[in-house]
């Protein structure tokens, strides 16, 4: 795991936060934010991130679908049942089948992926150590955590102090 190299601030206020979050983001560095709830404030700030999940959600489900209508087809043009001049293979019985692999599929395998993009997230943008020691941003503190090289760590720095960071710590391999 690699070792963290930046700067991240305490925040007491939520404009002070946000304020923040959208000057480094200026500065062209995507900072991560420790928060104690979700706010929309933050969610505007931090831009819109693009991410796979919905794709996964959207393969898998499609793939659930095709299960659920291809298995009971095959099935049932395997062990041929008379059923008095129906269809074999009709597709009104096929569609409960088909609707439920296809909610079966999407929900474990968006699970699966948001579980290992997290993982995988916690490895290529680390969080310092001491920032997660710190309980209050579980409680009624906001963090900025911004990841950069030893020559930018300076102009955070004053950034988080500039817009009232109670605390600013810096953190160089």
């Amino acid at each position: 795991m690699k070792k963290f190299t930046g700067v991240w601030g305490i925040f007491e206020y939520l404009d002070e936060t946000t304020d923040s979050i959208e000057q480094v983001r200026k500065q062209g560095v995507q900072p991560t934010v420790l928060m104690p709830c979700p706010r929309h404030e933050i969610d505007h700030a931090l831009g819109n991130p693009s991410s796979i999940v919905p794709w996964i959600a959207l393969v898998f489900g499609a793939l659930g679908c095709l299960i659920g209508y291809s298995l009971p087809a095959w099935t049932a043009s395997d062990w041929v049942l008379p059923v008095s001049g129906k269809p074999i293979v009709a597709i009104p019985p096929f569609t409960i089948i088909g609707f439920e692999l296809t909610i079966l599929f999407t929900a474990i395998h968006t699970l699966l992926g948001l579980a290992i993009l997290g993982i995988i997230d916690s490895f290529r943008f680390p969080i310092p150590n001491s920032a997660k020691k710190y309980t209050r941003f579980q409680r009624d503190r906001f963090g900025v955590v911004v990841r950069c090289d030893e020559a930018r760590i300076d102009e955070f720095e004053a950034i988080m102090k500039k817009n009232g960071a109670e605390e600013v710590h810096v953190e160089k391999e």
